[in-house]
C-alpha cells in the first residue's frame, strides 16, 4: 500500500503550526512537515494524496449564539442570521466565511440555538489560496468544533468542561447535554488556575451543574476507542490531539 498523507494547519498569531502525518497499512508516523505558510501544496507528494486540513483558533473566531425561529421546521432562513450579525457597518455575508451548529429546539421551544463559528475573508483566502487547486481535497474549520467533535466521540460524559493550550494561551470549552459552548479564548498560563475556578463555582452555583474537567493532550487518547475507528480518522485524530499538546 502507498503511503499516504495527512497535513493539519493552524493559523497562530503571526506564525504557522503545522503537522504532517504519513501512514501506509503497517504503521503512522508523526512528521514535523511544513512550518511556514507558502511551502504548503508546493511538496510534490502532497499534492496528490494529501488530505490538508486548516483549523482556525478560537481567538480568530467571530462566535455568537443566537436565538432563531425557523420559518419552517426543517430550515433557518440565513438571513435571518445575517440580520442579527450585519451591524456596526459590517456585510457579514461578503466579509465572512462561516459555519454553524444547529441545536435542534425542546419539543415545547420554537426557537433555535445557533452556535456561530465565522473566520475574515481577509484571514482565509491567503491561507487557502494555494490549496484551491486541490479544492475537493481540503477541509477548513474551527479549532474548537473539532476538539469538541473529537473527545465529545472519545468521553462518556454528557458535561464538562474541556481547556487546551494553543499558541502559549488556553482555550474553555464547555460541553453541557452534548452541544459545545465557547467559554473563554485567550487565557494567560499565570490566569488560567483561578479562571478554571472561577468558571466551575459559576457552573456549580448558578447553574447547578457539576462539571469534570479535562485537559486537551494526547492523554485523553484512549487508544481501545480507536479499534473500529477507520485508518483516516486514527490519523487526523492522533494528529489533531499531538498538534495541541505540543503548542
Amino acid at each position: 500500500m502507498f503511503n499516504k498523507y495527512v497535513s493539519l494547519s493552524i493559523p497562530c498569531n503571526d506564525s504557522f503550526k503545522n503537522i504532517v502525518a504519513k501512514y501506509n497499512q503497517d504503521e503512522i508516523e508523526v512528521l514535523e512537515g511544513i512550518t511556514e505558510l507558502e511551502h504548503i501544496g508546493k511538496i510534490k507528494k502532497f499534492n496528490f494524496n494529501c488530505r490538508y486540513v486548516v483549523l482556525i483558533p478560537a481567538e480568530d473566531l467571530l462566535y455568537r449564539s443566537l436565538a432563531i425561529q425557523p420559518k419552517n421546521d426543517f430550515k433557518i432562513s440565513e438571513q435571518q442570521i445575517f440580520s442579527q450579525l450585519n451591524q456596526n457597518g459590517i456585510e457579514f455575508e461578503n466579509e465572512y466565511y462561516y459555519d454553524y451548529l444547529d441545536n435542534n429546539p425542546q419539543s415545547d421551544q420554537k426557537s433555535k440555538e445557533i452556535k456561530l463559528f465565522a473566520a475574515e475573508k481577509e484571514q482565509l483566502d491567503p491561507l487557502t489560496a494555494v490549496l484551491d487547486k486541490n479544492r475537493n481535497n481540503y477541509l477548513v474549520s474551527a479549532l474548537p468544533v473539532v476538539i469538541y467533535s473529537v473527545i465529545n466521540g472519545l468521553r462518556d460524559e454528557a458535561n464538562f468542561l474541556l481547556y487546551y493550550k494553543f499558541g502559549g494561551d488556553y482555550t474553555v470549552l464547555l460541553v453541557e447535554n452534548n452541544y459545545l459552548e465557547l467559554v473563554r479564548s485567550s487565557i494567560k498560563k499565570s490566569e488560567l488556575k483561578e479562571e478554571l475556578e472561577k468558571i466551575k463555582k459559576y457552573y456549580l452555583n448558578v447553574k447547578k451543574s457539576k462539571l469534570s474537567l479535562l485537559e486537551g493532550s494526547s492523554e485523553l487518547l484512549d487508544l481501545d476507542n480507536f479499534v473500529n475507528l477507520k485508518e483516516d480518522d486514527f490519523v487526523f485524530l492522533s494528529s489533531l490531539l499531538w498538534c495541541v499538546s505540543r503548542c
